[in-house]
């Protein structure tokens, strides 16, 4: 329960946790009743990362530490209406294509309840640019401008929860063949 919880961590403040909030809010125009949560998650909240990564060649053990301006801070912002106008879009492109438009790795995560900004399609959707737009400005800010700052789209707190329990039983199930 502690890796989804709002306490922002070491590595990022509570005003920064809400500067990104303003800016999502401002940027797709929600309401104050309109739900809109930057949670950290991952090895920034934790102080290290819990399971083995290898990609593009390279292998990342498990239970490496955090490192400040080298490791990421994740940051799930969880909007069900956020996350409802970019898959509307991006449904949109689908459905106006005469072939299914890219293949892209965007459906593996949403199969999950989330979207990974960086697996969008190209060419994007208005709301994936604002997305973008937004980003760039959270990087702006005075505070995060010197900061990895990585955030990924979930539909609802329990889309994040399950996600976080499938990393802990898989680092688990890493833990058996060790």
């Amino acid at each position: 329960d502690h890796i989804v919880t709002p306490a922002s961590g070491p590595h990022i403040s509570d005003p920064e946790l809400r500067h990104i909030e303003s800016v999502i809010r401002t940027k797709f125009q929600l309401s104050a009743d309109q739900r809109v949560s930057a949670i950290v998650v991952g090895s920034a909240k934790l102080g290290f990362s819990f399971l083995e990564v290898r990609k593009n060649g390279q292998y990342k053990p498990a239970y490496r530490s955090y490192k400040p301006g080298i490791s990421d801070i994740d940051i799930a912002i969880v909007s069900p209406v956020v996350y409802g106008k970019i898959w509307s879009d991006l449904a949109s492109i689908g459905a106006h294509a005469s072939r299914f438009p890219v293949s892209s790795k965007l459906g593996d995560y949403m199969y999950h309840g989330w979207l990974r900004p960086d697996h969008f399609p190209s060419p994007k959707a208005q709301r994936c640019i604002d997305w973008d737009d937004a980003y760039r400005e959270i990087q702006q800010y005075p505070t995060l401008r010197n900061k990895r700052i990585r955030l990924a789209l979930y539909h609802s707190q329990h889309f994040l929860e399950t996600y976080q329990q499938r990393g802990l039983r898989l680092a688990l199930e890493q833990e058996k063949f060790v």
